[in-house]
């Protein structure tokens, strides 16, 4: 039995593209499940001065007048 060359390369660099995708998404596993458990372990729970600082930022007007800007025309 005649194995070409073509298929002997093709065969080797799909196993070796296997096997480098099931240990890379092995190593990156570990890696968010460590930085996830030194997150939650590290974290405390923000003070009041924190959260209103945070609020503060986020909050924004929620209201925004949209009625005196120029408004777009339809391209037909």
């Amino acid at each position: 039995m005649v194995v070409s060359k073509l298929f002997f390369v093709v065969v080797v660099f799909a196993t070796a593209a296997t096997t480098g995708g099931a240990v890379w998404l092995l190593t990156q596993s570990n890696d968010t499940s460590q930085s996830a458990a030194g997150i939650s372990a590290s974290g405390s729970p923000p003070n009041d001065e924190a959260r209103k600082r945070v609020e503060k930022f986020f909050g924004g007007q929620k209201k925004y007048d949209l009625t005196g800007g120029q408004e777009m025309k339809p391209r037909w």
